[in-house]
């Protein structure tokens, strides 16, 4: 119930004193962290038994079983263990002074940083091109092979009771079973500078100022296991290389100004003014800045107010994905399933129930059947970078004569092109609720099968990639 997990750290830091101004100093961590999982699943086929059914033959391993039927032997079996390895590290050196250029009211620090996380993750793995190519057979497969693996085919008795319940002979392990390892390597270096002091004096006190660069190198490479990559992952989520790289530059400075101090109008009242430039290979460059105002009126009432800028460019992980799927249930995708009990139920709004009939879906659609596909994937070359708007304006009392203090805040964020997926039942969901469905883009992110198709008007697959959501407002 619980995964065994166990845990490897190891620590250092330390300095030198260079000089009386200048001082040396680094960091080292190490971490490793292991995982393992014991888990069981079921795993199933479609046969048809007996009489003919549909045109179709009877399984010829089904003998003993009469009548016109379709049948999904369902087996269960412990082969579905995994673990994940990570190792991490970690390294800093410096350098910090308490004085620049002579003058004792400016400190700075220059910053390296390298890390690399690595990552194993195994897997036991059912073949899908063991179960799927059995899918309603209607003779031996003996002296072919798997139609992924060309491996040697083996007839596999789905209603032998001793693999129903988990007993698997070796042959059909061989065949059916099998495992693999992928891996994920993360490596970012980079190197800060900062400097901060004081410019000159003003009447209410000294107007403060720091200034600092950024660079920065990320590379994430993750390359699953030969069997993820074949796509002959039975009923589990596949995926390709998951590879990209990206440079960021930036250079910031930030000013803070005394306006009045110990006056008429205030105890003390100060702006602060910062700003931003960052250039980053996968986007592009951007500006940002934040002006604020502290006033102090005196002991009892301080107000204040901020307004800024921000954007984030997508991580290489948002950018770089290489498709990979997975399986949601119907009845969590899709709102049209028994459209007309759930529109009586209230459950579902007339909206919905009209686009699902003019979709075609019958008002009786059970949803049972097959999950619906779920393929997800990275946005470069189409993602933008997200970016806000934010205002916070607000009063803090702190009243003398009791051990209280109150703060009244106002607040307005508002975040534009927010990288974010959907979800499948967002994505349909959205589809449906549409009022302009015939023109509704969510619907081209999805398709449905024909009344003609095995599982008929279920949803097939659901395109749930990176993409930016228009605006978020708080």
């Amino acid at each position: 119930m619980v995964p065994e997990t166990e845990r490897y750290t190891f620590f250092a830091e330390g300095h030198y004193d260079i000089t009386d101004d200048i001082e040396l100093y680094g960091e080292a961590l190490l971490n490793r962290r292991e995982t393992y999982v014991n888990a069981y699943r079921q795993y199933w086929v479609y046969m048809y038994n007996g009489e003919a059914l549909w045109g179709a033959n009877a399984d010829p391993f089904a003998a003993g079983w009469g009548g016109m039927n379709e049948l999904s032997p369902t087996p269960i079996t412990d082969h579905n263990d995994s673990s994940v390895t990570i190792d991490y590290q970690r390294f800093v050196a410096g350098l910090r002074g308490d004085t620049l250029l002579g003058l004792d009211t400016w400190s700075w620090d220059l910053a390296l940083q390298s890390s690399r996380s690595e990552g194993a993750y195994w897997n036991q793995r059912i073949f899908a091109d063991a179960i799927d190519d059995q899918y309603y057979r209607t003779a031996s497969c003996v002296g072919t092979v798997s139609s992924i693996r060309g491996a040697p085919c083996v007839d596999v008795d789905w209603l032998d009771p001793e693999l129903l319940r988990g007993n698997v002979s070796d042959e059909v392990a061989e065949y059916a079973f099998g495992e693999e390892t992928g891996h994920t390597i993360y490596e970012q270096f980079s190197v800060e500078a900062v400097a901060n002091g004081e410019l000159f004096d003003l009447p209410a006190g000294a107007v403060a100022m720091a200034v600092g660069m950024h660079y920065r190198e990320d590379e994430i490479n993750d390359t699953p296991g030969e069997v993820t990559l074949a796509g002959n992952v039975w009923n589990s989520s596949v995926a390709g290389i998951t590879a990209g790289s990206d440079t960021t530059r930036a250079v910031f400075g930030e000013l803070s100004v005394p306006l009045l101090a110990n006056s008429r109008f205030a105890d003390a009242l100060e702006l602060t003014v910062s700003g931003r430039y960052t250039d980053v290979d996968s986007y592009g460059s951007g500006e940002t800045y934040k002006v604020g105002l502290n006033w102090a009126i005196n002991d009892v009432v301080r107000l204040r107010a901020t307004h800024g800028t921000s954007f984030r460019t997508p991580a290489l992980f948002e950018l770089y994905l290489s498709n990979q799927t997975g399986f949601l249930a119907q009845r969590s995708v899709d709102p049209c399933i028994n459209w007309a009990d759930n529109l009586d139920a209230n459950v579902i709004s007339q909206r919905v129930a009209d686009n699902c009939a003019a979709d075609g879906v019958p008002d009786d659609l059970s949803g049972s059947g097959a999950g619906a596909t779920i393929i997800t994937g990275g946005g470069f070359g189409v993602l933008e970078a997200e970016t806000s708007d934010a205002t916070n304006i607000g009063i803090v009392l702190t009243p003398s004569n009791i051990n209280l203090r109150v703060s009244i805040d106002y607040y307005e964020i508002e975040v534009n092109d927010e990288v974010s997926r959907l979800g499948a039942g967002g994505i349909v969901g959205g589809c449906y609720d549409s009022e302009d469905f015939a023109n509704e883009p969510l619907c081209d992110l999805f398709t449905r099968n024909s009344a003609t198709d095995p599982g008929p008007f279920l949803i097939n697959t659901v395109r749930d990639s990176f993409i930016n959501v228009n605006s978020q407002r708080n």
